[in-house]
């Protein structure tokens, strides 16, 4: 196996290849090579063995998605309702059986062949292109899109490499754009660099770095006690985001060199003011998933629409729409949590998420009343600078369930950072100051490149996404010295500053083991 992480130079030099080679062939050949292209980055990527199950949801999603989109007069409804329902369990299954285990498979358990021998087997990105197969099936089920007729296309949109890493979750109305011979065009090529250059930035310079603070403490939490697991609590948001958002700029870049645009994940979500804001900002084609083939499928359901006009004809309107949207939304998270693949996402973080999402929800209009009687103004920057700052602290309560193993770790770790002793320097804030955090592994001109670059990150984000200006479209209007400038900067900090070597893997991406 082959280092082939987004942040090697093999996958470097495998892009660069790839990029020079897709404008060269004729048109016609260019998905064709594309197909090949992506076989080879997930042979090099993972064990060869892993390709059958990639080769088995296609498959699935091939024979299915047409028998569904097939008028057949000897088969009525019922029999592609039956088809679609064994399909998506059909992928469902595969799932559980390689990537799922640890949800249905405990240690005391001896299944052999399902035991945790067989984790050489789990192939790359499966919770990403499993979702997507998943999401296809259903599309073509609901008409709202005509199914792949050439098996190989088909494949394409399955195992396309830039997304298998930490996706995004893409559609196939979004990824359909593959199939066509893109012509070059210098600004995709610059575009898609700076991209890859951003999102090598936040992960190697500021993720890695941050991560560096909150490894040697989570490791060694009595040795690092008091105001420590604060730091742990308050930044590994920020390493999360770095991380995934940087994996997934890189995957962006990487499609748009070919002249292709993937959906973005990411919309500076720490400027939210509510955590329903948060949700629609982080992870965003994870929770499109959940909403478009969970949530409204729900909604829509005998069931619920009776539902929804008892609690209305008791409750009042407002209920009436809260109750089985809230219903429906618990079933989303657990949907999410599940493929996360662990018990205590499951437990935890879903069940946490949601809670707080209905909390919110449901208390907004007492939150309103008790604003107006305090007479407290919610339209300025200070009352959203209190919004973010609240929405940013529920976020990192769930989180810790992220990183804990168990979610009595979690808890135990949450304990700590509410009953700290208040002896010595172990409550004292002057350690971030006074040379006494992690002496010999992070030192002043560290704290300073992670702050200016995550300065800079929330400047990029906040223009980006809340001003709405196109950032790349604005450095290809600057002078010539100007982008080459930035340029070479941004390859310097990274070459410089930035953790990187033999010992990176895809996996070593927070969101790569799924």
């Amino acid at each position: 196996m082959l280092n082939m992480s987004i942040l090697s130079g093999g996958f470097l030099l495998f892009l660069l290849l790839g990029v020079i080679l897709y404008y060269v062939l004729p048109g016609k050949a260019r998905w064709g090579f594309l197909l090949v292209l992506s076989l080879c980055f997930y042979a090099f990527a993972g064990k060869p063995v892993t390709f059958l199950y990639v080769l088995a949801a296609a498959v699935i999603a091939y024979f299915s998605s047409n028998f569904i989109a097939t008028d057949y007069a000897d088969k009525p409804a019922k029999s592609k309702k039956i088809v679609f329902i064994l399909s998506e369990l059909s992928i469902v299954l595969i799932w559980l059986v390689l990537a799922g285990r640890s949800l249905w498979v405990s240690p005391a358990m001896k299944l052999g062949f399902l035991s945790d021998e067989i984790k050489w087997a789990v192939p790359l990105g499966m919770g990403y292109y499993s979702a997507q197969v998943l999401g296809y099936i259903a599309d073509c089920y609901m008409g709202v899109i005509k199914p792949q007729k050439n098996f190989f296309k088909l494949m394409l949109f399955v195992c396309f490499f830039p997304q298998m890493t930490s996706g995004p979750i893409s559609r196939y109305s979004q990824l359909e754009q593959i199939f066509e011979a893109k012509t070059f065009e210098y600004s995709n090529v610059t575009n898609g660099f700076w991209r890859i250059l951003w999102g090598m930035g936040k992960k190697m310079v500021i993720a890695d770095r941050i991560g560096t603070v909150v490894s040697e403490i989570w490791l060694n939490q009595s040795g690092y006690p008091g105001f420590y697991h604060w730091i742990v609590f308050l930044v590994y948001p920020l390493q999360v985001y770095c991380d995934f958002s940087g994996c997934v700029d890189i995957a962006i870049g990487a499609a748009k060199l070919f002249g292709f645009e993937l959906p973005e994940n990411f919309k500076a979500p720490f400027f939210a003011k509510t955590f329903q804001e948060f949700w629609q900002k982080w992870h965003i084609t994870l929770g499109n998933f959940g909403r478009d083939f969970i949530m409204y499928p729900l909604l829509k359901t005998k069931g619920m629409v009776n539902l929804g006009k008892k609690c209305k004809s008791k409750f009042g309107k407002r209920m009436g729409k809260f109750i089985p949207a809230t219903i429906a939304s618990f079933f989303v998270w657990i949907g999410i949590g599940i493929w996360h693949g662990t018990i205590r996402h499951v437990v935890a973080m879903s069940v946490y998420y949601w809670l707080m999402l209905t909390l919110g929800d449901l208390l907004t209009p007492s939150f309103r009343k008790l604003a107006d009687k305090l007479h407290i103004k919610m339209d300025n920057f200070s009352f959203h600078l209190f919004q973010s700052l609240r929405t940013y602290f529920t976020m990192c309560i769930g989180l810790i369930f992220f990183k804990a193993g168990s979610i009595g770790e979690a808890f135990s770790f949450l304990k700590s950072i509410f009953f700290m002793s208040r002896e010595g320097e172990n409550y004292n804030p002057w350690i971030l100051f006074n040379g006494k955090l992690l002496p010999g592994m992070v030192d002043y001109r560290e704290y300073m490149v992670v702050i200016t670059l995550l300065v800079l990150v929330f400047v990029v984000d906040y223009v980006k996404n809340v001003k709405n200006v196109n950032i790349y479209k604005w450095i290809e209007n600057q002078n010539v010295w100007f982008r080459w400038g930035i340029t070479i900067l941004g390859i310097m900090v990274i070459l410089t500053f930035g953790l990187y070597g033999s010992q990176y893997n895809a996996a070593d991406f927070i969101y790569g083991a799924f």
